[in-house]
């Protein structure tokens, strides 16, 4: 997977760009838009085999840095949920996203 045009970058775009609408919309649902997200996730993994746990390390790195300059409190609230999320993802199935099967 290459750093700059990798999956990750995508689904750090998706993020951000959730992000704005969850910042926008107070109706929005922090856990429903973040299962919506979460969801996306499952699909790229599902998708291929490579390595899974770099490709979420990644997006949470992205999302990491983002949220350092990120001051709007919906928005930092909707990062922060999906940077824990993903971790959880693979604290929950290490071994299945190491080796690419699910």
């Amino acid at each position: 997977m290459i750093d700059q045009y990798g999956p990750h970058v995508q689904m750090g775009t998706l993020a951000e760009q959730m992000a704005a609408r969850y910042q926008k919309d107070t109706n929005l649902d922090l856990e429903s838009h973040l299962a919506h997200y979460m969801e996306e996730v499952e699909v790229n993994i599902k998708a291929d085999s490579f390595d899974h746990i770099g490709f979420m390390n990644k997006i949470s790195g992205r999302l990491t840095t983002t949220l350092a300059g990120t001051i709007d409190p919906r928005r930092r609230d909707f990062l922060q949920a999906v940077v824990i999320a993903l971790q959880d993802r693979v604290d929950r199935h290490p071994l299945d996203v190491a080796v690419g099967n699910t």
